[in-house]
This record gives C-alpha cells, structure tokens and sequence, in this order.
C-alpha cells in the first residue's frame, strides 16, 4: 500500500463507502493535504457545509507547501470549492473557482478523468446562467475519439445532446443521444445510458423508415453543417429495434412510479416498427401506477 500512487482515490472510496475503520489505518500515509480532503468529504457527506469549507480551505493551504506541494490535489480541491459555493447560492464565486480549476487541470492532466469533470461542471455552470453556447464551446474540447475515459465522453456527448434538444438542433441533439448511449452502455453506467435512449427515441419515432441510414454511418460521416440547416430527424428500424429491446431489458418488468413519460415513449417507439412486445409485457404485470398509461394500455 506504501508504493500505490493513488492512496487518496482509494482513501476517498473508503469514506465515501463509509469504511472509516481503513481510512484510519492508512491515514499514516497520507499527507496533510491529503487528510484535510478526506475530512472534506466526511463534511460532505454529513451536509455540514462550514466545516466542508473549512476543510477544503485547509486542503488548499496545505497542498501549497513547498515540501509536499501538490498542484493537482489544489486544482481538485479548488473544484469542490467552487461546487459548494454553488450550492450555497455563490453562483459568481464558484464560476471564478471552477474555471480556475479546469484551466490547471488542462496543464497537469489533460486528458484526464479529474480533467473531463471540470470541463463537464464549468459547463453546467454555464446552462445555469442559460450560456448555452460557451457550454457547448467547452464540451466541444472533450473529442468522442479520446484521449478522455469513455464515461466522460458519453457524459459530454448526453449534456450536448440536452442543450441542442433545447436549442432546437433536433438532428444534432439525436446524434449525441445516440453517441451517449453507446457510451454509458459499453461502460455499464446503465441508467445514464437509459436516459441516453430515452432521448434518442423521443427524437426518432415520429419518421421511421428504411430509407434512413444508421446511426452507426451518421456518427461516423457526420460534419459540421451551416447555420440554420436542420433536417428532420429519422430513424432506421433496426436501430429503433435495438433500442427498445436494451431498455426492455434494462427494465426488466418494472413499470412501477406515478410519473413514466419514458414508458410512453417506449410504447409510441414500439408502434412505429410495428411491434407490441412491451405493450404485452406492461400488461402482463400489476405494478403500473402511471395514470395515463393505464388509460393508454386499457386496463
């Protein structure tokens, strides 16, 4: 344990787990930068807000010391500072630190995971102040074809596909949709990927047919495209077909919960390839609670 280089990724595992009995076994050997992070996020997780903050800020004075100077673990902690200030309200402040953070995290570990989350977070702040340009300014800079890990790409390539759903580039936003759940999928973050498809289908089941090419060949030849073009969106059938049985799937007979716009999208999905195998399957259960799909279903 003395020689793993990640000590604080697996210390920070460990508490987030709750297994404090081996954060202190190995609190030994990690320094006091370090531990003021790990007693972040004990704060954290007890929602006790001033003392997180204290810790954080202890964190960054520490990883400042010249005899165990960390910069990384500075531009990490700057992150959840500026975080933390955004959910006390601070919306100004946490914007300075989190573009603080992804700008030194660009330096020291680009192409990173640590590196993709900022970008991913500076981004979001900007959807909050409705820039929804500058996010897709900076999501752009995380490339599907790497170096970033796979779960950051899907992560940027959902967010994108949100923004133009809500920019009204339908044809875009069904491209990323489908790029995401390919992503989440792959990387078995299950219910990400089920927003992912959910997204995609929403978008494609109002013009399926076997004159569209899949989306396999649209991702691949895709280009940026003039200001203004934005062709309808279709959809092949088999795609379609592919997407239906993942969620089916995924959901394994649980239409329970009072609100399931997903489970209408599913059953439009399933009409136009002229299917009804999860029509029949909703009906073969008793744990269907959302009203209008009752009605929809006749039962």
């Amino acid at each position: 344990m003395r020689n793993f280089d990640d000590k604080l990724g697996v210390a920070d595992a460990a508490i987030i787990s709750g297994d404090h009995g081996f954060i202190s076994k190995i609190s030994h050997l990690l320094t006091d930068a370090e531990i003021s992070f790990i007693d972040f996020r004990k704060s954290q997780l007890d929602n006790d807000v001033i003392q997180a903050q204290e810790n954080l800020k202890n964190c960054v004075i520490s990883s400042r010391n010249n005899k165990s100077r960390n910069h990384l673990l500075e531009a990490r902690a700057r992150m959840e500072w500026g975080l933390l200030r955004f959910t006390q309200g601070e919306i100004e402040e946490a914007g300075v630190d989190l573009k603080w953070a992804m700008e030194r995290m660009k330096v020291l570990s680009l192409g990173s995971a640590t590196h993709g989350i900022s970008i991913l977070n500076m981004a979001a702040w900007h959807v909050s102040r409705n820039e929804n340009i500058m996010a897709l300014a900076l999501l752009s800079e995380i490339d599907r074809n790497g170096p970033f890990p796979l779960e950051i790409i899907s992560s940027s390539r959902l967010q994108i596909s949100q923004i133009l759903f809500e920019l009204g580039d339908f044809t875009s936003s069904q491209r990323h949709a489908w790029v995401s759940f390919q992503g989440f999928s792959s990387s078995d973050m299950l219910d990400e990927a089920y927003q992912s498809a959910i997204i995609w289908l929403d978008l494609s089941v109002g013009n399926v047919t076997n004159e569209s090419q899949l989306m396999s060949t649209i991702v691949e030849n895709s280009k940026p495209r003039d200001i203004g073009e934005n062709h309808e969106c279709q959809a092949h059938p088999d795609d379609v077909t592919e997407i239906i049985e993942w969620c089916t799937k995924y959901l394994n007979g649980d239409y329970s919960g009072g609100q399931r716009p997903d489970l209408l999208v599913l059953l439009d999905a399933e009409e136009s390839i002229g299917s009804d195998t999860v029509r029949q399957s909703m009906l073969s259960v008793s744990n269907i609670e959302d009203s209008e799909l009752i009605k929809l279903l006749g039962c």
